[in-house]
């Protein structure tokens, strides 16, 4: 789970924290740049901070990211092969479940990282496809190449998944999900995801 931790931290971290420098931002550059502006907004209120404002803060946190992120997708690329093998309640009740697990592993830090800035560094758009591409100058004089991957659907883009420094969150997890749906029942990986949840 590490790597895949690493990679949501750095994703929360670029949509919420850091400034941003961009030169003739597109659609889809100019749409992530905008839930960073609001994210950083919600960081920003005075009403919102203390440990006693951590749950609020965190609840307001997650409703910006729904609304750029396509859980659906990401599900679907995440279960992989298998997706196709449950019907529409298993496959209603995995995005539920995996949702979660994002929401829960990986939001409870934020506010903890930080960075000098986050450039937008190219763009592509593809048909349905767009890769946005961001170069995070970190604190500590380090940079890391962090890639956007959106799709359109009906005209809305969004985020389908994160690829940090050539590592893919959503392949992290596939891979993840099919070492033990290769050794287990579908079932199992229900009953981990749902025992995982439950822990955090």
């Amino acid at each position: 789970m590490k790597n895949q931790r690493i990679a949501l931290n750095l994703l929360v971290f670029a949509l919420l924290l850091a400034p941003v420098s961009s030169l003739l931002a597109g659609e889809t550059g100019a749409l992530v740049m905008k839930y960073i502006e609001s994210g950083m907004a919600i960081l920003e209120d005075e009403t919102l901070k203390g440990e006693d404002k951590k749950e609020e803060r965190k609840e307001k946190l997650w409703a910006e990211l729904t609304n750029i992120f396509n859980f659906t997708e990401m599900s679907q690329r995440a279960l992989g092969q298998y997706w196709q093998k449950i019907s529409p309640e298993e496959k209603a009740e995995f995005i539920g479940l995996f949702t979660s697990i994002l929401k829960n592993t990986y939001l409870g830090e934020t506010g903890t990282y930080s960075a000098k800035k986050i450039v937008l560094v190219g763009e592509k758009e593809r048909g349905k496809y767009a890769t946005i591409q961001t170069n995070f100058i970190l604190n500590t004089g380090k940079e890391a190449a962090v890639d956007f991957r959106m799709m359109s659907n009906d005209g809305k883009w969004k985020i389908y998944d994160v690829i940090i420094e050539g590592v893919s969150l959503v392949n992290n997890y596939r891979s993840q999900f099919s070492s033990i749906l290769v050794k287990s029942p579908y079932a199992e990986l229900i009953k981990r995801l749902k025992k995982k949840i439950t822990e955090e």
